[in-house]
């Protein structure tokens, strides 16, 4: 009778129990640690608490934690919930928050069979995130629901979701891409204009607008430098992308930017096949294309960034025909993204080889290569003609191009 009890459980209430467990288990592991918290959420934390007070957010505060506020005063705002309880709640409210929006964004894009698979996939990353006390399973989210709102219609909530994603990280505004499959992008551009005038005005309410224009110009100078750095260390270090792995073997010195752009035009190459606009499907690719193009484009990537891409690989990889290339892509991915990083894989390994050769990036670029062509080569599947619905389910009305 229990059994049977038990089998009566969906596989997406199995999966959602999984990631619910293993917040639990990481703040518990967290709040008992000798170690403290990582040092991202300090950073994070004291960034509101220092714009509240009028300090300078981007200046060194040895006293409270290492490295420099990156983000932007927008998003210290956006964290002062998690900065004015106690930090054991806190640690874990931001977590569970974090990994609960990926894991209801990947849910509402495939809410089937694929996306519990996708979401079995991802897993590892999103932990490793977690772990790590990143944003980036929150944006990886914010990106997919911009992609679901644009479907359906919702052009605010499409501009929102890409300036709070913004505003934690300025690279989704790649995101912006998504507004050329539809109708209607003038008024997107002004509800958008609208979003980042609300985002980027929040620290009003508790700063002066010159104390803003400051901590804005002190942004400014964080970023100009970090725009120079190239790929550097490991595991919580830099990864470099794509333009790392060129200096690595082919010994160039090239700038970030030149890479950059060539990725980008190499991004958009597809868009030019205007005539498949319509199909559901072929947005879809793009959107995994455009996550995957996130990270390996993205001069400061890290290990936990790599929750960005992986999700558009397993996304890709379960709304496409199964081929030996796919599972071949999708097996690396895991072993060298995933895997590489866990207790599995000695630490010699991990260091001297996965890490010294920044390896995630590899087959993350292979996949990215593969999408590319298939969206190039890309005709509509016998699926896609008899309900094109099925992926994010779409406003009925016509309202593509």
């Amino acid at each position: 009778m229990r059994f049977s009890r038990f089998s009566r459980i969906s596989p997406r209430t199995w999966m959602l129990a999984l990631y619910v467990v293993t917040i639990v288990i990481v703040a518990v592991g967290k709040a008992y640690s000798h170690r403290g918290p990582d040092n991202n959420f300090l950073v994070f934390r004291w960034s509101y608490l220092n714009l509240a007070s009028g300090h300078d957010m981007y200046a060194a505060q040895p006293q409270h934690h290492a490295d420099l506020y990156k983000y932007s005063p927008s998003f210290a705002v956006l964290f002062a919930p998690f900065a004015l309880i106690p930090l054991a709640l806190s640690l874990a409210l931001w977590d569970a928050l974090n990994t609960l929006l990926l894991f209801f964004a990947v849910d509402r894009l495939l809410p089937d069979r694929r996306g519990i698979i996708a979401l079995a996939l991802i897993y590892l990353e999103a932990l490793r995130s977690m772990q790590r006390s990143q944003s980036n399973s929150l944006v990886t989210a914010l990106v997919i629901f911009a992609f679901l709102a644009f479907e359906q219609r919702k052009l605010l909530g499409a501009a929102f979701a890409i300036a709070v994603g913004a505003a934690v990280k300025i690279f989704p505004l790649a995101a912006l891409s998504l507004a050329i499959f539809y109708r209607g992008r003038f008024r997107f551009a002004v509800w958008m204009a609208l979003a980042m005038a609300v985002v980027l005005a929040l620290p009003l309410l508790v700063a002066s607008p010159a104390e803003l224009a400051a901590q804005y110009h002190s942004w400014r100078v964080v970023e100009s430098v970090d725009a120079l750095s190239v790929g550097g260390g490991g595991g919580g270090g830099l990864y470099g992308g794509v333009m790392q792995q060129l200096r690595i073997w082919l010994g160039v010195s090239w700038a970030n930017w030149p890479v950059q752009l060539a990725g980008t035009v190499l991004l958009m190459l597809p868009v030019a096949r205007w005539r498949e606009w319509k199909w559901a499907e072929f947005r879809l690719r793009f959107l995994c294309s455009l996550l995957v193009y996130m990270v390996i484009f993205n001069h400061q990537s890290e290990s936990p960034s790599f929750v960005i891409a992986v999700t558009g690989i397993a996304i890709w990889f379960v709304t496409t025909p199964r081929s030996w290339w796919h599972d071949t892509v999708m097996i690396l991915t895991l072993i060298v993204v995933s895997l590489s990083s866990t207790d599995i894989t000695p630490k010699s390994w991990q260091q001297h080889f996965f890490v010294h050769y920044r390896l995630k990036t590899v087959p993350c670029t292979i996949a990215w290569l593969t999408m590319l062509w298939e969206q190039l080569t890309w005709r509509p599947s016998k699926i896609a003609e008899v309900d094109e619905r099925e992926v994010a389910a779409p406003d009925p009305s016509p309202h593509l191009v």
